[in-house]
């Protein structure tokens, strides 16, 4: 820090002394100011602020010591040094008396002028070393009040000594009720609650730690660190608090945004779960109003509008699944039903299923699979795989323009874990930019579009093909060279070991051929059009039909029907499927007939259908050829 030239004044009533100790000093080159009386002492030091005042204790007004007491006092001049300089008090009791009054040095006259300019050069160092330290605390003292944080230090004892204006002031205490009381004590009062409170580091000043605590309304980040002396020692710490009220309001609102979106996700999947359901009561009914017209039309008379219908019935059938089994993914509520497969079967069925289709658009269709000879058999859902074929056809017949081809193949290959099948499905539609393809696999993503959406879809098919193929410990990947020049789909899924695994029979018994094939039937469906056209299938293939529009009336018909097969809806008014399976079941003659559940939820109740006494679980809308084979197929 730089000084100006040091001003020195001499106060002396005798003139030899005063002028010989002034000659002295200007020697040495110092700017020296007199005076002859106390008075003068005091005036002149106001006045130039002297850097370091030579005074004589014998003086005609005010003794020196009454001079060095008032110039102490007094904050403008309490700053100054002051050098005792006398030829009459010269005794020791003397020269306490003059340090005691707050004098800095004590000499004698005749003094020595080496000895009188050394004691001047050390007291004004001395003064220096003051005002630097003085300018350090002052810029110490604005930089600590300046800070927005809250910062203390503590002594040993934990108790505060100092505090900046933001401690105090996020505290709402006086500076006096601050300085001096324990650290911890102080966090107390002013949080709301025990529960609320920083941990207080066990009372150890040498913890380095940072906690959160609450404080009235605010929030702050408390960080603890121990303030180290000379050799290590710790001798206090520092407590740094740092509002963060609005970082936490910011997590909170975060935090109540994902429960939001969570909950509306959830409430998405129950959306989507009763949207399929409430879809699949009116398609049950036109699925079969359908498949009645069909059968009782004459033989070659089925026109074009009826197939129409009939495709895009189970186009719109499907669509549903696909919603329903997102919806249940989501959830968690997908399990796959296990069993050994033959992937060659199901690869065969859904080409077979879909042939016609590709016929329509004209596209040319070429499969590939390994002679019988090689093993295609793995542990898997043969629904859930041929689910996973059909979607990957879907989804290449719906992006080819008519005239183009489509190829499906199998190959076995040996991989990492052993042997694994690879599905190839390849087209030569319009193909995948890279960004479509990093995508594809993504929930209601879709190639472009036209205004018209000709193309259709929800954009769920290949979400589901990889899910499926996951659960299944394989994976699926997507090729294209680019837009308009095609796509190629692989699924890879392990394989079983190398031998042909014979195929489960089937749960439902083969029924007598010598048994008569007409069945009571009690079917409880609370949708009209369903029950009406269900019972006018089930009465053209032959069987007596009982229908109930609740569950109340279901359970009443029983005994007076004693029916071969209760076909109940889950989803009834008042009485659900649930509780009239456990009403029949526990009825005279309810241990004989086979119950079918009948649900729009797919399979999510399965298991509860199986524990309320169910024998199986039909998922609307009932295919009319699988309800007729299992009919045929019970034993009388």
């Amino acid at each position: 820090m730089s000084h100006r030239e040091s001003i020195l004044l001499n106060i002396n009533d005798n003139e030899a002394n005063r002028y010989a100790v002034t000659r002295m000093l200007r020697a040495a080159g110092f700017q020296v100011l007199e005076g002859g009386t106390g008075a003068e002492a005091l005036r002149l030091s106001l006045e130039s602020r002297p850097d370091l005042v030579i005074l004589d204790v014998k003086l005609p007004d005010l003794n020196g010591i009454e001079v060095c007491r008032r110039l102490k006092a007094d904050p403008r001049t309490a700053g100054m040094a002051v050098l005792h300089l006398s030829a009459n008090y010269i005794r020791t009791e003397n020269k306490v008396e003059g340090l005691e009054s707050g004098a800095d040095g004590y000499l004698t006259q005749p003094v020595d002028s080496a000895e009188l300019l050394a004691t001047v050069r050390s007291l004004l160092r001395m003064r220096r070393a003051e005002e630097d330290a003085r300018a350090a605390a002052l810029q110490w003292k604005t930089t600590f009040d300046s800070l927005g944080d809250g910062v203390c230090l503590l002594d040993p004892r934990g108790r505060v000594m100092r505090a900046n204006r933001a401690f105090v002031a996020l505290l709402g205490l006086p500076e006096g009720q601050v300085l001096g009381h324990p650290f911890d004590a102080l966090m107390r009062a002013a949080a709301d609650s025990e529960a609320e409170l920083p941990p207080s580091c066990g009372g150890l000043l040498t913890c380095r730690e940072e906690t959160e605590a609450c404080l009235g309304t605010r929030w702050f980040r408390v960080a603890a660190n121990p303030v180290e002396g000379e050799e290590g020692t710790v001798v206090g710490a520092v407590r740094v608090l740092t509002d963060i009220t609005p970082r936490r309001e910011l997590e909170d609102a975060l935090r109540q945004r994902a429960a939001d979106l969570a909950e509306a996700d959830r409430r998405k999947d129950e959306f989507l779960a009763m949207l399929a359901h409430e879809l699949r009561n009116p398609l049950a009914a036109i699925v079969n109003a359908l498949h009645l017209a069909e059968a009782t039309q004459l033989e070659g008379a089925e026109s074009k509008a009826m197939r129409v219908m009939v495709r895009q019935s189970q186009h719109m059938a499907r669509m549903v699944d696909d919603l329903l089994d997102v919806s249940r993914f989501n959830r968690g509520h997908i399990e796959l039903r296990r069993a050994p497969v033959d992937l060659r079967q199901v690869v065969h069925h859904s080409v077979e299923a879909r042939r016609r289709a590709f016929e329509e658009k004209e596209l040319g269709l070429e499969v590939a699979l390994p002679t019988a000879s090689e093993s295609l058999w793995l542990n898997g859902d043969a629904t859930r795989l041929e689910q996973v074929v059909s979607n990957l056809l879907d989804n290449a017949r719906k992006y080819t323009e008519p005239g183009g081809h489509v190829f499906i193949g199998v190959t076995v290959e040996r991989g990492a874990q052993g042997r694994e099948a690879v599905l190839r499905v390849r087209d030569t539609g319009i193909g995948m930019s890279p960004e479509l393809m990093a995508r594809v696999f993504e929930l209601f993503v879709q190639a472009q579009q036209q205004l018209d959406r000709s193309r259709g879809g929800l954009g769920i098919g290949l979400t589901l093909v990889r899910r499926l193929v996951q659960l299944h410990g394989g994976e699926v990947s997507v090729h294209s060279e680019g837009e308009g020049r095609g796509s190629e789909f692989v699924v890879r899924l392990p394989l079983g070991a190398e031998q042909v695994v014979a195929a489960p029979e089937p749960e439902v018994r083969t029924a007598n051929p010598e048994e008569p094939s007409s069945r009571r039937v009690l079917l409880v469906e609370d949708n009209e059009d369903t029950r009406e056209v269900l019972r006018e299938l089930l009465e053209m293939w032959g069987h007596e039909v009982q229908v109930a529009e609740d569950g109340f009336k279901g359970v009443a018909l029983f005994p007076s029907l004693r029916p071969h097969v209760a076909l109940v809806d889950l989803g009834l008014p008042g009485m659900d499927g649930f509780q009239v399976a456990r009403k029949i079941r526990e009825s005279e003659g309810g241990g004989d007939v086979f119950l079918v559940a009948l649900t729009g939820y797919s399979g999510e109740h399965r298991t509860q259908a199986t524990e309320a006494g169910f024998n199986l679980h039909m998922v609307k809308p009932v295919k009319p050829d699988e309800l007729e084979q299992l009919l045929e197929r019970l034993p009388g």
